[in-house]
């Protein structure tokens, strides 16, 4: 008994003095729009929030391994925000750059008030470090009676390094381009 009460602090203290864990990465995403479509389009555009598939809408960061079907999870990179946060502040301000005399707004509410409300579902977001990361989404516009005016699939791929960083990135290049071909289909309406 003497002996337990000596070795489990011994073993408690090394622990505290040598067990050191990683520090965390946190990352976020950008709005990298930089080029105006249409400065002449004035709608009011509300945009909901992102939908996810569930697997990604973590605080961690989600790869796939190369030719293989097999998710990673890193707990030591990970999200600022939940990533339908991050995408939907992203979308709306990429929208706000592209169509700079509309006024576009996150959806806070039902909304009421905007010529159209902007839904975007993405179906797939994947990732191989160092080599791409691919976006596979459904977005809806609707008009004020919520009648669906357009829906259109987007799909594409960027190349991305080998960093979280450069996965980060390869997100927000993106949303960029789902961002302008969403500002394309908005002045056609």
């Amino acid at each position: 008994m003497k002996l337990i009460k000596i070795v489990i602090p011994c073993l408690l203290l090394g622990a505290c003095m040598f067990g050191t864990s990683k520090n965390a990465k946190f990352y976020t995403q950008s709005a990298i729009s930089t080029n105006t479509i249409s400065a002449e389009y004035t709608a009011s555009l509300s945009v909901n929030r992102v939908q996810l598939p569930k697997y990604v809408e973590r605080p961690q960061m989600v790869t796939q391994q190369k030719d293989s079907l097999q998710i990673n999870i890193s707990e030591y990179n990970r999200w600022v925000e939940l990533p339908s946060v991050l995408a939907t502040r992203v979308i709306t301000k990429n929208l706000s750059v592209l169509l700079p005399a509309a006024q576009v707004k996150e959806n806070q509410s039902k909304g009421e008030g905007f010529n159209w409300i902007i839904s975007v579902e993405i179906v797939e977001l994947n990732a191989v470090l160092g080599e791409k990361a691919e976006l596979v989404a459904w977005y809806t516009i609707k008009n004020t009676s919520k009648k669906v005016i357009t829906q259109q699939k987007f799909s594409h791929t960027v190349p991305i390094g080998k960093t979280y960083e450069d996965l980060a990135n390869g997100y927000s290049r993106l949303l960029a381009e789902l961002s302008q071909e969403i500002a394309t289909s908005l002045i056609e309406q």
